[in-house]
């Protein structure tokens, strides 16, 4: 027996020691593993330009290049007076992105904008402050992961760890061959001088091997759906974590109840008060257009989409990613129930309206949840899809827009609460101006017969770059100017210093869509327009809404959306920290003090001169 004892004593030791050198493997493996959020070590070494060229007639070099460095001037106008900078291709698929040094030589703060191989969606910009150096990183989009083995471990996720991130192929680059970097200004309003100088290379996307990420790396999904290997402020860890942010946020929103003089709508008390029509209506007023609320005060749509609570992830087929599934995938669900109990779905509905208020936001933009607009606290928009298959001829496709706009006239058409309706949303079913014409002629005369009381928004147009956009578009627009209330758009871009409607369309415009998203928090991806971290995604939003509020044409526009989508993807792959909430319904501070900055002084920026 005594001897058994002293066998199992060694057979202890053993298994601890063995079991210590698996851990100090394990530990020395994670070094390879995902060093998530934006760095941008190892940095460098600069890249020899082997040409530069101006676009516009507004780009000129004073003097001559020295060593790495240019010296770049730009003169007022309109357009994107640009320095482009051409070099022998590099590979960085191994890479974050691309990085330039600015040294603003005047004395007025300017935005710079940088994009890669003339792609408008792997872009980036620095708020260069006078007399002063600062960064211009752009992030590299791909088609594809690097290695290949990387695509099947992570199937369903158009952003993974180690800060790799896939779009459709239009909105990428190949990242072994990046051979330009267009440095420009958008609309400047005076002379600027920049010394542009060490373009280089910065971040690692490189992955750990494939024997270590198939053997060691899952789960990476938490039991929250936060990925493990990354920490960031207010990172949940527990249940009591989740609650205790419940608690933290009631004492906020105390604090905060909603911006001063503002009607039960939002509408602007202290204002010019016009017609009352008991409906939301558009007015042209001192040179500016404007929404009108049911009582006759001014109103901005300054809105958020997706207020809903649904949005799920793929579990079947990936069980190793998570170390705790949540039924059905949804794991903003499991985590509303852990916040607010059983009844969760109530009391989040319920605090939406509050939190809306607090930020304020005054409208709940496409894709929200009936339940939560119908208890009529927060002007709302309602989107009818259209169908992929749409004939504007057809009177069975017709038929059809006819039984979902009789359906809906019985809870909408009279409900003063409901800012009007889209249908569809960046439709690309045809190029040709005369099926466009025929299908807003049909849609807007259907839509005044059913639903007259309600403004028709037009289909969400997806012309980023609008109105640098082929004549086919502009004419487009022009049409759905001819039968739209408000003619909308889905613009994902940095700034609207640029946006106009075409010459001698005298109409309003409402923005459906724009975000910006940061490789600092969860999840893995930045989405349509990049930003370093919270600190500029607050910056870029509150500017991008200030140019909307300036804009004579622009009533609205919509935030894309409430919360961040599914750290391993929604049902196409997009996992997007686009959200102003988590996945563990907690709000990005940084962008509600933005926004709460934006809804004080809404009307103040709008009718300045």
């Amino acid at each position: 027996m005594i001897l058994s004892f002293r066998w199992l004593g060694y057979l202890v030791l053993l298994t601890v020691c063995l079991g210590g050198m698996f851990a100090i493997e394990r530990v020395n493996n994670r070094d390879s593993w995902p060093q998530l959020g934006f760095d941008a070590a190892p940095n460098g070494p600069s890249v020899e330009p082997s040409s530069i060229k101006f676009t516009g007639k507004s780009a000129l070099i004073t003097p001559a290049r020295s060593g790495d460095r240019f010296r770049v001037r730009f003169t007022p106008g309109n357009g994107k007076p640009s320095a482009v900078f051409s070099f022998k291709g590099l590979d960085l698929s191994d890479r974050l992105g691309l990085a330039v040094d600015i040294n603003n030589l005047g004395h007025q703060m300017v935005r710079v904008f940088g994009q890669l191989n003339d792609n408008i969606w792997v872009a980036g910009y620095v708020l260069a402050q006078p007399g002063g150096d600062c960064t211009l990183y752009i992030l590299l989009k791909r088609d594809r992961f690097s290695p290949s083995y990387l695509e099947s471990y992570f199937k369903g996720m158009n952003g993974i760890p180690w800060n790799q991130m896939k779009l459709w192929p239009e909105a990428i680059i190949d990242p072994s061959s990046v051979n330009q970097l267009k440095v420009f200004l958008v609309s400047p309003s005076q002379e600027v001088e920049l010394q542009v100088e060490h373009i280089r290379a910065f971040g690692s996307s490189k992955p750990a091997d494939e024997s270590v990420l198939s053997s060691e790396f899952s789960p990476f999904v938490d039991r929250y759906g936060q990925c493990k290997y990354k920490e960031w402020p207010g990172k949940v860890h527990s249940d009591e974590d989740i609650r205790a942010g419940a608690e933290t946020e009631e004492r906020d929103l105390s604090r905060y109840t909603a911006p001063a003089g503002l009607d039960q709508y939002g509408g602007w008390v202290s204002g010019p008060r016009l017609r009352a029509s008991g409906h939301f209506r558009v007015e042209k007023h001192e040179g500016k257009w404007w929404l009108v609320d049911p009582e006759g005060r001014l109103f901005w749509s300054n809105g958020i989409d997706c207020v809903r609570f649904d949005e799920s992830t793929k579990v079947e087929g990936r069980e190793r990613y998570f170390e705790f599934p949540a039924p059905s995938g949804n794991f903003l669900a499991r985590n509303l129930k852990i916040k607010y109990g059983n009844e969760w779905r109530s009391a989040a509905a319920e605090l939406v309206h509050r939190r809306l208020r607090s930020w304020g936001i005054n409208t709940i933009g496409a894709w929200s949840d009936r339940e939560i607009f119908l208890k009529r606290r927060t002007p709302y928009t309602v989107i009818f899809d259209s169908p992929a298959d749409i004939e504007p001829e057809s009177e069975a496709w017709i038929g059809d827009f006819r039984r979902q706009f009789t359906e809906a006239r019985s809870w909408m058409n009279d409900d003063p609460w409901c800012l009007g309706f889209f249908v569809g949303n960046e439709m690309h079913q045809s190029k040709d101006p005369h099926w466009w014409e025929l299908y807003y002629r049909r849609v807007g005369a259907l839509a005044k017969e059913t639903l007259p009381n309600k403004l028709y928004l037009g289909s969400r147009l997806d012309f980023h770059e609008f109105p640098d956009s082929p004549a086919q578009q502009v004419e487009i627009v022009r049409h759905a100017a001819m039968y739209c209330d408000i003619v909308s758009f889905n613009l994902y871009r940095y700034t609207l210093e640029d946006f106009h409607l075409p010459n001698g369309i005298d109409r309003p415009a409402i923005i459906g869509e724009f975000h910006f998203g940061g490789l600092d928090r969860d999840p893995l991806h930045t989405k349509l327009r990049s930003v370093v971290n919270q600190t500029q995604r607050t910056e870029t939003y509150r500017y991008y809404l200030t140019t909307a509020l300036k804009n004579p044409a622009i009533v609205g526009a919509h935030w894309f959306q409430l919360y961040d989508q599914p750290s391993t993807g929604r049902y196409d792959g997009e996992n997007y920290q686009i959200g102003f909430l988590d996945i563990c319904d907690l709000p990005y501070p940084e962008t509600v003090s933005s926004s709460r900055e934006i809804g004080r002084k809404l009307f103040t920026i709008r009718r300045e001169k």
